[in-house]
């Protein structure tokens, strides 16, 4: 039996969550691991070890993987599976004995491919078959578990499942824990400085947006918080419909939130704008490319967003209020009569309003349905005729030409340095960069000739 191939960048994730600050200690005999495992931060060694020096120790053999300290004698194991992405690295792991498939909690089905998935996972785990489902099995040092049980406040009777979270700066892990069968809550666990300013921005908001009472926006409560970390609870409705496009539903829970925190300033004044020169700055100065991404495509959108920057209004005063930053149907549940919104990570407040309708459009029909900037304009005509659309136009004196320009430069600013700033971009990166391309300039031309009928 060949040895599993694996991802150094899932074994390195694996330490930092389980042995932080320890040094990588690789045994592969078999040349398994695929990655730079002679990076400067790792070492390859098949010889022993010296006990006097702590390190976390990753063992590959042909049936899966250890991870352990060199410096414990003790050796009791807790055994896990882990699911991968298409890619081949690991998406998610859970105990190997467990009875409740609680990792697909972190998993929210917007479409049909997945809904069959989560139903097919649940027969399978229900007759007892979960480990057909795994890629792979690898082992963690008890001790080591215990350690995490107790810095995240998990109960002995609590179970939890592992989402390894998305490549890039600001990546995270997320603990589903369970008892009993029901869900607990979710727990975040950041890997890097720019993702646990996110964890605790989103910690903030939760707070303050729970001090009000919605009728059509459900969003997380906090139940505890242990060493910094917090718990937040899993808002699922038992009867969920579809959310993977704008009903008035979506559009009375965002009128909720803009009825509760909504001023007019002018966009020179809006923190939107404040960080786009922020990003813009740094687009400007030579670019750096430390990855894959075309360098052509990349250049060519850059110089599309200095000729938007030079064309907004920047004395217009525009409505602003709270945007949850990531208003996406993979962020939220419906049913008949509420929004349930979770991942509050990105939410800020003076926002121009509707950004988040905007960011739904661009998000849910390039990246989950593979759709073209022709679709996503078409789908923005078609959501601006809405009655309750309409109302918050009128109401609020939305100028929509110009809220969208607005987005677009605070958004592809955002993402476009986030991406640089990348070792591996995803190739989901590329789909986004084009569609940002014709959407700029299909406004530029838009703007022209408006000029040019005045």
């Amino acid at each position: 039996m060949k040895p599993p191939k694996l991802h150094l960048t899932d074994l390195q994730l694996l330490r930092d969550f389980f042995a932080e600050g320890k040094e990588l200690y690789l045994l592969d005999k078999n040349n398994s691991i695929s990655g730079n495992v002679t990076a400067a931060s790792f070492t390859k060694k098949d010889d022993v070890i010296d006990r006097d020096y702590p390190a976390c120790i990753v063992e590959v053999h042909k049936s899966g993987f250890d991870i352990f300290l060199n410096t414990a004698s003790d050796h009791q194991w807790v055994s896990f599976d882990y699911i991968n992405n298409p890619d081949g690295s690991i998406r998610w792991f859970y105990g190997s004995n467990g009875e409740h498939a609680g990792h697909l909690d972190l998993y929210n089905a917007a479409s049909t491919k997945a809904k069959l998935y989560k139903t097919i996972t649940r027969l399978v785990w229900k007759a007892g078959y979960s480990r057909l489902l795994a890629s792979g099995t690898f082992r963690v040092q008890q001790l080591l578990f215990e350690t995490v049980q107790k810095s995240y406040g998990i109960d002995a009777d609590e179970v939890v499942s592992f989402f390894t979270g998305t490549r890039g700066i600001t990546r995270k892990m997320v603990m589903e824990v369970h008892k009993n069968h029901q869900s607990q809550g979710f727990i975040k666990v950041a890997f890097t400085e720019a993702a646990k300013l996110l964890i605790e921005n989103e910690y903030n908001m939760v707070n303050t947006l729970n001090k009000y009472d919605f009728t059509s926006l459900s969003i997380p409560k906090i139940s505890k918080r242990i060493n910094g970390h917090a718990r937040l609870s899993n808002i699922k409705p038992a009867v969920i419909i579809p959310a993977d496009r704008i009903t008035a539903i979506h559009i009375r829970a965002l009128a909720e939130l803009y009825a509760l925190s909504r001023e007019k300033k002018a966009v020179a004044d809006t923190a939107a704008w404040q960080s786009i020169l922020s990003n813009m700055d740094f687009l400007t100065k030579e670019l750096v490319f430390i990855n894959e991404l075309d360098k052509e495509s990349t250049r060519h959108l850059v110089q599309l967003l200095k000729k938007l920057l030079q064309v907004v209004p920047i004395g217009e005063s525009v409505p602003v209020s709270v945007s949850h930053g990531d208003f996406t149907p993979w962020n939220m549940y419906c049913d008949e009569q509420r929004l349930y919104v979770y991942d509050w990570e990105m939410a800020r407040n003076g926002m121009p309003m509707l950004f988040d309708l905007f960011h739904f459009t661009y998000q849910s029909l390039i990246l989950q349905q593979r759709k073209g900037f022709a679709e996503v304009k078409d789908t923005i005509n078609q959501w601006t005729i809405q009655p309750l659309v309409q109302q918050l136009v009128k109401k609020y004196r939305i100028h929509l030409s110009l809220h969208h320009a607005l987005y677009l430069l605070f958004n592809v600013s955002h993402y476009l340095r986030q991406y640089l700033s990348e070792r591996e971009p995803l190739m989901q990166s590329q789909w986004m960069m084009n569609a940002w391309t014709l959407a700029i300039e299909d406004y530029l031309e838009s703007t022209q000739r408006t000029v040019g009928k005045s």
